[in-house]
């Protein structure tokens, strides 16, 4: 793996529960009647999230065409605003006095709990979803990319004359990446931020990774964890003292891999 002088980027959290979080309600029209578009229950990427919000409310639309992007620039501290517009004339969103304004996604996507009125784009107050940026120095986070790292999901048959035949059904992508030098100090640390993303990705639950935030913050990969030292099916981990080179405040995830989803 060669080492990177920048950092990545992890977000994380896009998951819809039942009556939690699933249900938004929005007007098409001034006089119009309360729309609600319907979140299928489920682990989502933040892209997988903004194609279900989009499809959702062109569900029960029928007429107008909506767009949800998100600001992956970290200029500002405007990294991961959602933006959610619509192609009429026309939109409220009603995360304050809605049916179902208690079940909303408004927190998860970083708006504020009321209605978003007099616009027709709107755009969060907050990041969405969950985020950890590693703090890192120089050489401390090794990275290998999917571009570099791939095989093939097939089968391979050698017959009795010799002969190799193979069937190819699909690329699989892959990278690996190592943080270290994860300090715990105080109540919460770095070490804690990670242990929840860690909890998350060995839940085999869906995330994106942004692997230099400064050179081009809109290269992402949306991906799951394949592998840790502890367990080859990325369901266990264990965070190591860096105790070799004196640094007991400081930990080492050690070589992860991670699994690039189809797209």
């Amino acid at each position: 793996m060669s080492a990177i002088k920048d950092v990545a980027l992890f977000l994380y959290g896009f998951d819809v529960s039942f009556n939690v979080n699933r249900y938004i309600n929005f007007k098409n029209a001034s006089l119009g009647p309360e729309l609600t578009a319907t979140l299928n229950v489920g682990n989502y990427t933040a892209t997988e999230y903004m194609a279900a919000i989009k499809a959702a409310m062109e569900l029960v639309d029928g007429v107008n065409t909506y767009t949800v992007t998100l600001n992956r620039s970290i200029n500002g501290n405007t990294e991961n605003r959602m933006t959610i517009s619509t192609s009429g004339s026309f939109l409220s969103i009603l995360f304050g006095t809605g049916t179902s304004a208690a079940n909303s996604p408004a927190t998860l996507i970083g708006f504020i709990s009321t209605d978003h009125v007099g616009f027709t784009s709107y755009t969060g107050t907050f990041s969405s979803g969950t985020i950890l940026i590693p703090s890192l120095m120089p050489y401390t986070y090794n990275y290998l990319g999917p571009e570099n790292f791939t095989m093939k999901d097939g089968v391979k048959n050698i017959s009795s004359s010799g002969i190799k035949e193979t069937l190819v059904f699909a690329d699989q992508r892959f990278f690996e990446g190592e943080w270290k030098y994860i300090a715990n100090f105080g109540i919460s640390t770095e070490l804690t931020q990670w242990q929840a993303l860690v909890d998350y990705m060995t839940r085999q639950l869906s995330f994106e990774f942004t692997r230099s935030i400064n050179e081009n913050p809109n290269l992402y990969e949306q991906c799951t964890l394949e592998k840790t030292p502890q367990d080859s099916n990325g369901m266990g981990h264990q965070f190591k003292q860096m105790m070799g080179e004196g640094l007991y405040r400081f930990y080492t995830t050690g070589p992860l891999t991670f699994r690039v989803k189809p797209i």
